[in-house]
């Protein structure tokens, strides 16, 4: 059997539906489905059997299904892990219950896997339906925080090859027969949060890591994750930090440099600094100072004057001179989408100058005058 696919349901019925059908069209030959109803009840228990029943019609023995239903939600950790425990393929995938599955996303995946064999895991990139930019394609850790690597950026505008990352989510997560040999099931002492990540430094500490590719892309509508999630991200948090926290890397500051290095002479522009998280915001400005000419000095700070309840407002938050400074404004923000209302603020930026460049906390750089290129209805920031 060549891949086993694994899905937790806890899902609305309305939802499941999209699911399963992006599903059945998509699914390849030689996969063991594995569906773990994790107390979502009778109605969504209707819908996964009469999707079992299609399929088995539709794919005569090249697709198998297993359900399993439980009365009650166990959690994330203990459905995976029921998956786990029956799953025969070589290759092994967690599939959130909540996308909507692109064409060839498996096929992708085990082709990551086959050309990084060293890598034993791989994830695919999400997108919100919503506003079709990127909400999840690993994580990257500054001194306190894990951010959601390059967010709500455009697809086209994510590196060009496959990358490795220190962790990624289980929405959508492959991995080889041999990581699962080697670091075992999930630690269920995660409720419904962590565990995945918890997983994949298990499998680091025995040389393994995640793999991006960029061309597997899938939607993902972050419903309906599990009971008592929020109640237990405290806890979760806390345990991840105490057991791993000095075994992750800082990895952000070194992206951001990267973004930034086809940016000619940083010491010929303004630095703008309107981030609220000041030590990962010091960071950045001292990396940069290091790697380049400009002064860390220099900067000019407003942001105590953001509110992350609000949008960020330029005209109430720079002085009136900075829309006709001369010199091209570096502008450091938490997430770029913060800077979604300034319209007016922007049309009169640009009768001077049209070389203003936005960085964020996430690993995205932009031009000031494409923030509106992707004409982003939303603006989530994690």
């Amino acid at each position: 059997m060549r891949s086993s696919i694994i899905v937790p349901v806890y899902q609305s019925p309305a939802v499941l539906s999209l699911f399963l059908e992006s599903l059945r069209l998509t699914v390849e030959p030689e996969t063991e489905l594995i569906l773990i109803n994790d107390g979502s009840g009778p109605e969504v228990g209707e819908l996964i059997e009469e999707f079992a029943r299609t399929l088995k019609t539709e794919r005569l023995g090249a697709v198998t299904v297993e359900i399993v239903h439980n009365a009650n939600p166990r959690g994330c950790g203990q459905a995976l892990n029921q998956g786990l425990s029956r799953a025969e393929g070589d290759h092994i995938f967690f599939v959130d219950s909540d996308l909507i599955l692109a064409s060839n996303w498996q096929s992708g995946m085990l082709r990551t896997l086959h050309d990084h064999p060293e890598a034993g895991m791989t994830a695919g990139v999400l997108l919100y339906p919503h506003t079709g930019g990127v909400q999840h394609c690993g994580i990257s850790f500054s001194e306190t925080l894990g951010r959601h690597l390059y967010l709500n950026a455009r697809p086209a505008d994510l590196p060009d090859a496959p990358y490795a990352v220190q962790l990624a989510a289980f929405a959508l997560f492959a991995m080889t027969r041999q990581v699962r040999r080697d670091v075992g099931l999930l630690d269920e002492r995660y409720f419904n949060g962590y565990e995945d990540f918890d997983y994949q430094m298990r499998a680091r500490a025995v040389g393994y890591r995640t793999v991006i590719d960029p061309k597997v892309t899938s939607y993902h509508w972050e419903l309906r994750n599990g009971v008592h999630r929020e109640g237990n991200r405290k806890s979760n948090l806390a345990r991840f930090w105490k057991t791993w926290g000095n075994h992750v890397d800082n990895d952000m500051i070194s992206r951001i440099l990267d973004a930034l290095s086809g940016t000619a002479d940083l010491s010929r522009f303004v630095p703008v600094d309107l981030a609220e998280t000041r030590t990962d915001a010091a960071a950045v400005w001292q990396a940069l100072a290091d790697a380049s000419s400009l002064d860390r000095h220099g900067v000019l700070d407003y942001s105590t004057k953001v509110d992350g309840a609000r949008p960020i407002l330029l005209p109430h938050l720079l002085p009136s001179e900075l829309l006709t400074e001369p010199r091209p404004l570096l502008i450091l923000v938490e997430n770029f989408v913060r800077l979604l209302d300034n319209r007016m603020w922007l049309a009169q930026r640009l009768r001077t100058q049209t070389k203003d460049v936005v960085i964020d906390l996430h690993g995205n750089r932009m031009g000031l005058e494409d923030l509106y290129a992707g004409c982003w209805p939303g603006s989530k920031v994690r």
